[in-house]
């Protein structure tokens, strides 16, 4: 188990396999539950980068890719990750 400890000013620094192993990197936003047995972190789904465009000029801006990734946070969030 991974452990990490706060500063003085109240910033937790993460272990760096953790970091990695989850490819967060600086700059990463996380949202924070306060639950009963504790923090729960999630990191935000970054901004889906634009799609490229066909040649008829039409793309679906990451729209299924963005769906996709909000279907897999719902269902974490329903199991309780």
């Amino acid at each position: 188990m991974a452990t990490a400890k706060l500063d003085k000013g109240g910033r937790l620094t993460l272990p760096q396999d953790l970091l990695g192993s989850h490819h967060w990197r600086a700059g990463t936003a996380f949202t924070i539950e306060d639950r009963p047995e504790g923090l729960l972190l999630r990191p935000l789904l970054a901004p889906a980068k634009p799609a490229r465009e066909t040649a008829a000029g039409h793309g679906d801006g990451g729209g299924r890719d963005r769906a996709l990734a909000e279907a897999m946070r719902d269902r974490y969030a329903r199991l309780g990750h």
